[in-house]
């Protein structure tokens, strides 16, 4: 749960109070937008151990939850063009 903090305000000189996320909440929500980046990435494989981090910090890991689909890897041009061959040398008749 968040605490509660005191802040003045500058301009009234009165105090409110401001919640602030405890570190272990600030960490969990950080792994789990890790978690969600490297789903949409497709990187399945490091966001289990993220989930697994996750489920050791006690949270809950939403580990079935995939808002987007993992979006398939990008072609690189390069693969797909021709091989260079080595230029042939006149040849000595």
């Amino acid at each position: 749960m968040p605490e509660q903090v005191p802040v003045r305000s500058v301009r009234t000189g009165g105090i409110d109070h401001m919640q602030v996320d405890t570190p272990e909440e600030a960490r969990i929500a950080a792994l789990r937008r890790e978690r969600q980046g490297y789903l949409q990435r497709g990187l399945d494989d490091r966001a289990r151990q993220v989930a697994a981090e996750l489920r050791r910090l006690g949270a809950e890991d939403g580990e079935g939850e995939r808002s987007t689909p993992a979006t398939p890897p990008l072609e690189d041009a390069a693969d797909r063009r021709p091989k260079q061959r080595a230029a042939r040398r006149g040849s000595a008749k």
